[in-house]
């Protein structure tokens, strides 16, 4: 009984296993930011709704690295934009179509909406993960 609370209490005194997705995102044009969202499941995924985690950086150049600290190892897909307006939002012209580049992680596209949760997945394990996808 001693070894089993004992190990229980090692458990829950660990600190919890935090990893770094880092994301080199392609864009066109200039200015402005670079606004994404880490989704963990699909539905939040489709829906565009409750991520895990934001994060809007100056675009720098062609590529923008991005950092994502802190998430807990697993699989997530990712969408991002470039705010060249600077209003936070994804501009889209009156027919609801997007007027800023946008994107999502492994370059998935998906017709009339995101792409699948699957298709876009990224795994990021405890060491933390690097990936790459272009804005259009």
């Amino acid at each position: 009984m001693k070894l089993a609370i004992a190990a229980i209490v090692t458990v829950l005194a660990s600190p919890a296993v935090a990893s770094d997705l880092t994301l080199d995102i392609a864009s066109r044009g200039s200015g402005g930011s670079i606004a994404v969202a880490v989704y963990r499941d699909a539905a939040s995924f489709r829906r565009g709704e409750g991520p895990v985690a934001t994060r809007t950086v100056p675009r720098n150049g062609p590529v923008t690295s991005v950092v994502i600290p802190g998430l807990a190892p697993g699989r997530y897909a990712v969408a991002a934009f470039h705010d060249t307006d600077g209003n936070g939002d994804l501009t889209l012209w009156p027919i609801g179509v997007p007027k800023e580049a946008y994107g999502f992680s492994n370059d998935a596209r998906g017709r009339f909406g995101p792409p699948p949760f699957d298709a876009a997945a990224i795994d990021v394990p405890a060491r933390g993960a690097r990936g790459a996808f272009t804005l259009r």
